[in-house]
C-alpha cells in the first residue's frame, strides 16, 4: 500500500508521525497525543529527538530510522523485491515497520496496531525452519508477503516466534517475533558455537546479556537468540520493549558505525550513558569493554551496545548481544570497532589503556580497577564453565581468551 505519511506507535501511543518533504527526504513530528501524554524534552523515540513540538528534519530522522532497518546485502534484497530504491528508507519503512527493534510499530496512518497472541502465529516444522534458513540469501529475516519485518544488522538470521507450548512459528499478520536464529557464517566456521561460548562466558560473569541456547533442526545447527526487548507471557501475548543502539542515539548512520569511518568513541557512547542512564552505568559499560577485550571482539561497535527505554520514562543499558570472537579468525582485521584510550589493536589493549578509557569518563581510576580485577580473577571459571555449555567449541576460541587475559593481566 502507498502511503505518505507513517504513525509510529509505541506501548499503545500513537506517538509520531513520519513524512516527506519535496524532495522525498524523511522528517518526523511528534504527535499531540504524545506531547500530552509525556513530559516535553523526554527522549521519547531517541536520545537524539527530545520530545518538542519541533519537526526533525532529514539529518536527524534518516540516522534513526535506518537504525531500524536491515544493513548491506538484506537491505538490497528486500528493497529489490518491493521495487524500492535500497536508500529509500521510508518506503522500506512502509513495508517492513509492523515489527522492528524495541516497541515501535510503524504503520501507514490511520491503521492501529492489532494485538495478536503467539498461539495464532502459524507453526513451523524443522523442516520448514530450515528451507527458511536455506533461502536467507534471498528472503532475509525470513521476510515475504506474509511476513513484514526489520531487524537491523549485517549477518544473516530469522526471525521467528517460540509458542507458549515451546514450539515455533511464523511472526505473521504482525505478531511479534520473539526470537532471532542465526545459522553460521559460511566464511568463518563454528560462529554458532563462538557465539554461544561468548554470550554464556558472559553470563557466567554475572552481566546482563541476551539468553542464547544451540538447537539442531534436522541437520541445521543455529544459535537461538531470546530478543531482550520481547516480554513473553504465559497465554501467549508479547509485550515490545522500547529500544535504540548507540548509533541511533548519537544521529550516526548504521554505515559509519566504526570509529575509523567517524562513527561513535566509547567516550561518545559514555557521555550518553551518564546522562540518560546515570553515573553507575558507566560501570556495566566498562565491563562489557573488558569482556569484548578477553573474548577477542574487535567488532564491538556502536551498534551493539543499545538503550533500553522503559514505559515509565527511565533509561537502562540493554543486555549485551552479538558477542563473537573475532580474533580466532586470523584472517579478520583486530582493529578495534571502537578504539580504547586510542589503541586501534585489540592485541595491543594493556590493563593501564583500560584505566584510562574508563578514567577518561570519569570513572575512578582506583574503582576503574577493582572492576578489571574482579572481572579478571573471575573470568578462567567462568570461561570453563561456558565451555562445558558448549559443545564442539573450536579451540582457537578457548585458545583466544586465554592469550587475551594472560595480557590484561601480565600489564597490570
Amino acid at each position: 500500500m502507498t502511503t505518505n505519511r507513517l504513525a509510529v506507535w509505541q506501548y499503545g501511543h500513537r506517538v509520531a508521525v513520519i513524512d516527506r518533504d519535496d524532495r522525498g527526504r524523511p522528517r518526523l513530528s511528534y504527535t499531540e497525543e504524545a506531547l500530552e501524554a509525556f513530559t516535553p524534552g523526554v527522549p521519547l523515540l531517541s536520545w537524539s529527538m527530545p520530545l518538542t513540538r519541533t519537526r526533525y528534519p532529514q539529518g536527524t530522522v534518516k540516522p534513526f530510522l535506518d537504525g531500524l532497518l536491515p544493513e548491506g546485502n538484506a537491505r538490497l534484497v528486500i528493497a529489490a523485491d518491493h521495487g524500492l530504491l535500497a536508500d529509500d528508507t521510508f518506503g522500506l519503512l512502509s513495508a517492513l515497520g509492523r515489527d522492528s527493534a524495541g516497541a515501535l510499530v510503524i504503520l501507514a496512518d490511520g491503521e492501529t496496531p492489532e494485538e495478536s497472541l503467539t498461539v495464532s502465529a502459524p507453526p513451523l516444522t524443522d523442516e520448514e525452519i530450515v528451507g527458511l534458513v536455506s533461502r536467507l540469501r534471498v528472503a532475509p529475516l525470513g521476510v515475504d508477503a506474509q511476513v513484514r519485518l526489520s531487524l537491523a544488522g549485517v549477518q544473516e538470521k530469522l526471525l521467528l516466534v517460540r509458542r507458549p507450548d515451546g514450539t515455533w512459528a511464523r511472526p505473521a499478520g504482525g505478531i511479534p517475533s520473539t526470537h532471532i536464529l542465526k545459522p553460521a557464517i559460511a566464511a568463518y566456521p563454528h560462529t554458532v558455537e563462538n557465539e554461544a561460548f561468548c554470550m554464556r562466558l558472559a553470563k557466567h560473569l554475572g552481566l546482563p546479556v541476551a539468553n542464547v541456547e544451540v538447537e539442531v533442526f534436522q541437520d541445521r545447527k543455529l544459535l537461538v537468540v531470546e530478543r531482550y526487548d520481547r516480554l513473553l507471557h504465559a497465554d501467549g501475548r508479547v509485550d515490545r520493549v522500547h529500544q535504540e543502539d548507540f548509533c541511533q542515539a548519537l544521529r550516526v548512520g548504521p554505515d559509519r558505525k566504526y570509529q575509523a569511518l567517524g562513527g561513535p568513541s566509547l567516550a561518545n557512547v559514555a557521555q550518553v550513558v551518564e546522562v540518560a542512564v546515570g553515573p553507575g552505568a558507566l560501570e556495566a559499560l566498562l565491563r562489557a569493554v573488558v569482556l569484548n577485550v578477553l573474548i577477542g571482539n574487535a567488532d564491538a561497535h556502536a551498534k551493539n551496545l543499545s538503550l533500553l527505554h522503559l514505559p515509565d520514562g527511565s533509561m537502562q543499558l540493554a543486555p549485551l548481544y552479538d558477542l563473537v570472537s573475532t580474533l580466532s579468525y586470523p584472517e579478520l582485521d583486530p582493529e578495534l570497532a571502537m578504539y580504547i584510550d586510542d589503541v586501534r589493536r585489540i592485541t595491543r589493549v594493556s590493563r593501564d589503556r583500560v584505566l584510562n578509557e574508563a578514567s577518561s569518563w570519569g570513572v575512578p581510576r582506583a574503582r576503574a580497577a577493582e572492576i578489571v580485577e574482579d572481572l579478571l580473577a573471575r573470568a578462567p571459571a567462568a570461561a570453563d564453565a561456558a565451555q562445558a555449555e558448549t559443545e564442539d567449541l573450536p579451540a582457537t576460541v578457548r585458545t583466544t581468551f586465554d592469550l587475551q587475559s594472560a595480557m590484561l593481566k601480565d600489564s597490570a
